[in-house]
């Protein structure tokens, strides 16, 4: 993926992306997330992207689960009851639980996808790939800077707990409530470095000649597109199409539970 067009990668992760929501059948979902885990562990990824990835993906996988596990009334109910004052009937189901791993498999595919883009992926390539795929170079080029501007904060976030650690101030200690209001000693100067840093900026893009509305503005060095990649792209579209066809045309939907629903 380094030596790739960034249009290439951007449309790989979103195939993929997509290919999820496809299918609700935890069995289906599992052997998709499969693929994408050897994908990505072919492609190699850091020991911090694992443990982020454990943190973010596997908490939230679990919160989708039990989110959705009450929420559908569809299949034999194992038990059932109404939340008390609004009268809202839940239950769980055969294809409830079915439903809710689905949902939370979901979410554990999406975020390994999109976590390793965006850790393996700098911001101008980001910019490039979307302006490759017809997104206009201003609103591509903001989402730049949206990204460039990530680690600027967490420096400035490092600088100021530091000093506030100086003055006898420590976020680690303290009841939870006595941590969000030290917290907020740390956000006010934050969120006034962060707003001083606007105007040098504007004012570094004027200097350069940039207008949001000039069409001609281009990127300095960019990749060409290779046949391979094109090719790759062509069969990745048709059995994406292929998929949709047999899981959400076909009479037997395969690997959908509910066909009403996404």
């Amino acid at each position: 993926m380094k030596n790739a067009h960034p249009s290439f990668a951007l449309l790989v992760f979103l195939l993929l992306g997509l290919l999820p929501f496809l299918f609700q059948d935890p069995r289906v979902l599992v052997m998709v997330w499969l693929f994408n885990l050897a994908l990505i562990a072919k492609l190699g990824w850091k020991r911090s992207m694992v443990k982020a990835y454990v943190l973010v993906g596997g908490i939230g996988a679990l919160f989708a689960t039990i989110t959705w596990l009450p929420f559908t009334d569809v299949g034999t109910p194992y038990w059932s009851s109404k939340i008390p004052v609004i009268h809202y009937p839940v239950q769980i189901t055969d294809v409830g639980v079915l439903w809710a791993m689905g949902m939370g498999l979901r979410l554990a595919n999406v975020a390994l996808l999109s976590m390793y883009y965006l850790f393996t992926t700098s911001p101008r390539e980001i910019a490039m790939g979307l302006r490759g795929i017809g997104v206009p170079f201003s609103i591509s080029f903001l989402l730049s800077l949206i990204f460039r501007f990530i680690p600027l904060v967490k420096n400035d976030l490092a600088t100021i707990r530091e000093a506030q650690m100086v003055r006898g101030m420590s976020t680690s200690e303290g009841s939870v409530p006595e941590r969000i209001r030290k917290y907020s000693f740390l956000m006010v100067p934050l969120i006034f470095s962060s707003l001083k840093r606007v105007p040098l900026i504007a004012n570094a893009l004027d200097a350069k000649g940039f207008r949001m509305r000039n069409s001609q503005h281009r990127f300095y060095r960019s990749k060409r597109w290779r046949a391979v990649e094109v090719v790759i792209l062509l069969v990745g579209f048709a059995m994406f199409a292929t998929l949709f066809y047999f899981a959400r045309i076909h009479p037997e939907h395969l690997g959908v539970l509910i066909p009403g629903r996404i």
